[in-house]
C-alpha cells in the first residue's frame, strides 16, 4: 500500500554531545541544538530541509534567550518558534509538530533541544567564564510559548523537603516495594539489576554519556541520595548533549528527494495532562494515565504496548520504569530503554525525549518491520506521554490524542491535612542525603479517616533506623510537620 502523501515522519535524526574541560572552547546548549539539526539533515541526506523549514520547536531548559532561533537557525528570519516551557511534556510538541505536518499547516518542522550543564559545571570548577551565543542575538522571531495549567507540588511538599525530585520518586519506589511485597533487601537488589542493565545498553549506544558500564554492586555502592536511591539511579543532568529531528509529510521528503530507507512513520502521539501532586495520589505506587494510554496505543495501532519490539520507557529514577513496567503490562526482564537511560544515556533536562527519539528513529530503520513506542514523563510521574513509530507506513491516519478526562476519571485523590496531630500509618518513606549524610526523614501517613499527613525529622537515630528496618505500615505520631516517633 502507497504511504499517504500526508503522514508525518521523522526523515532525520541527530545527536550531538561534547565533553570539554576547558568551558571557553565549548559550545553553548543553542549552539548544540544548532549542530545536532546539521547533524539531523545530514542524516536525512539533504540540509536544504534546513533552509525550507518554517517552524521551530524546542522544550525549555536552563539555557537563556528572548529568540533561541537567532542561534538555533541563525540562516531564517522568518522562522516561526514555539518554545515548550518546563512542566509541559516532550510529548506536546513532537505530537504539535507531527499534527500540523499532517494537517498541511508546515511543511518541514525542526524540533530540538539540549542542555550544556557540563560546560557550565566546568566553568564553576575553573573559574573560566563561557559565553552564551544568545546574549549576542538580536530578537528577529515571534516566540510563541506553550505553559503547564497547574503546579507540579504542593506548598506543603515543597515546604517539608519534597522540591527535589529524587525524594519524590523515592516515595513511589518504596511504595510499589511495598505493593509488591518486596523487603527492603530484596528492593535494593532489584534497582541495582535494573540499573545495571540499563548501563549495559549505554555501553552499545555511541551518544551514551556514560558508556563505562557500571556493575549492581557500584550502584549499590555509589553515594545515597535519597534512600533507597544512590546517584546511579538517577537521572545525570550534568551533560552536554543535544538533538535534532527534521519531520515532515511524505510528499515533502519525495520533493526533497529524501531516500525511502531514511523516513520513520509517526503513527499515535498520546498524552495525559493530570496533574495530580503526589502527596494527594490515592495510589502513591501507581500511574492509571499511564495504563490508560497503554489502551489507547493498543486501540489506535493495534498492538499492546508490551508486545511493541522497540522500546524506551521514560527512566529519570527507577520508579517512573517500574511504573509503567507494571501499568503496561510489560515483562520486566525485556529490554526497557534504547539509550541506556537518563543516569547512563544522559539526561538533558526536559530534552532526553527527544534524544530517545533519535536513538529510535537509527534502530527502527535497522528493523524496518519493528514497531517502537518512546515514552514520555514531566514532573513526578505526574504527566505522561508516548509515541508509536515505524518504518512500515500506518494503515491509520496519524492521531495526536489527549487523554486526560480518561486519566481523571482512573486517578482516584485523596486529601493532606498539613496540622494533624496524632497517629497516622505509614504509606511511605524516604530518607534525604546530602555529601553522604542523612538530613531529613520523610514520612507519608494516613490517619484512621484515610487523611494522609507529611512529615519529616531529623533525628540521627531515627533516619538509621527508617534506612535499616521496614517502615512501611508502621504506626506513627506527628505534630502537623513533625515526626515524633
Amino acid at each position: 500500500m502507497k504511504p499517504d502523501p500526508s503522514a508525518p515522519l521523522i526523515v532525520g535524526a541527530g545527536a550531538i554531545q561534547q565533553r570539554l574541560d576547558d568551558p571557553a572552547r565549548a559550545d553553548d546548549a543553542l549552539t548544540l541544538m544548532r549542530r545536532a539539526l546539521e547533524a539531523a539533515a545530514d542524516d536525512a541526506g539533504s540540509r536544504a530541509l534546513l533552509d525550507a523549514a518554517t517552524v521551530l520547536m524546542l522544550p525549555q531548559g536552563t539555557w537563556r534567550g528572548a529568540d533561541p532561533a537567532a542561534v538555533v537557525t541563525p540562516w531564517n528570519r522568518t522562522m516561526r518558534t514555539v518554545v515548550a516551557d518546563i512542566g509541559v511534556l516532550q510529548q506536546t510538541l513532537v505530537s504539535k509538530a507531527c499534527a500540523s505536518v499532517a494537517a498541511g499547516e508546515a511543511d518541514i518542522v525542526l524540533v530540538c533541544g539540549g542542555e550544556a550543564k557540563h560546560r557550565a559545571l566546568r566553568a564553576t570548577i575553573t573559574g573560566v567564564s563561557a559565553s552564551d551565543a544568545a546574549a549576542d542575538a538580536s530578537p528577529a522571531h515571534a516566540v510563541e510559548r506553550l505553559t503547564p495549567a497547574h503546579e507540579i507540588i504542593t506548598r506543603e511538599e515543597v515546604a517539608r523537603g519534597l522540591p527535589v525530585p529524587a525524594r519524590q520518586y523515592a516515595l513511589i519506589d518504596t511504595a510499589l516495594r511495598r505493593h509488591d511485597g518486596l523487603d527492603p533487601r530484596r528492593h535494593v537488589a532489584a534497582l541495582a539489576d535494573l540499573q545495571a542493565r540499563f548501563s549495559a545498553i549505554a555501553a552499545e549506544n555511541p551518544d551514551a554519556w556514560n558508556r563505562a558500564g557500571s556493575s549492581a554492586a557500584s550502584i549499590s555502592a555509589a553515594p545515597m541520595l535519597a534512600w533507597p536511591y544512590t546517584k546511579l539511579h538517577c537521572s545525570q543532568w550534568n551533560v552536554d548533549q543535544a538533538a535534532g529531528l527534521i519531520i515532515c509529510s511524505n510528499a515533502a521528503a519525495d520533493r526533497y528527494g529524501i531516500a525511502a530507507d531514511r523516513r520513520v512513520f509517526a503513527h499515535l502521539g498520546v498524552e495525559s495532562n493530570l496533574m495530580v501532586p503526589v502527596t494527594l495520589r490515592g495510589e502513591i505506587h501507581r500511574s492509571p494515565a499511564v495504563a490508560v494510554i497503554g489502551r489507547a496505543v493498543h486501540e489506535h495501532v493495534g498492538v499492546a504496548p508490551a508486545d511493541i519490539e522497540l522500546l524506551d520507557l521514560y527512566s529519570c529514577f527507577p520508579a517512573a520504569v517500574r511504573v509503567q513496567v507494571a501499568e503496561l503490562g510489560i515483562d520486566p526482564a525485556r529490554d526497557l530503554t534504547l539509550t541506556g537511560g537518563m543516569t547512563f544515556g544522559g539526561g538533558p533536562l526536559n530534552n532526553y525525549t527527544l534524544q530517545a527519539l533519535v536513538r529510535m528513529a537509527h534502530l527502527a530503520r535497522a528493523t524496518p518491520t519493528a514497531t517502537a513506542l518512546v515514552t514520555n514523563v514531566s514532573g513526578m510521574l505526574t504527566k505522561f506521554g508516548a509515541s508509536v513509530w515505524s518504518c512500515t507506513p500506518p494503515t491509520r491516519p496519524f492521531a495526536a490524542l489527549d487523554v486526560t478526562e480518561a486519566a481523571t476519571a482512573a486517578t482516584p485523590t485523596t486529601s493532606l491535612d498539613p496540622d494533624h496531630a496524632g497517629t497516622a500509618d505509614v504509606v511511605t518513606y524516604t530518607v534525604a542525603f546530602d555529601k553522604g549524610e542523612p538530613i531529613q526523614g520523610i514520612v507519608v501517613g494516613e490517619t484512621s479517616d484515610g487523611t494522609r499527613v507529611l512529615a519529616t525529622t531529623t533525628d540521627a537515630p531515627t533516619m538509621q533506623d527508617m534506612t535499616e528496618t521496614d517502615w512501611c505500615a508502621r504506626r506513627v505520631t506527628v505534630s502537623g510537620p513533625d515526626l515524633l516517633t
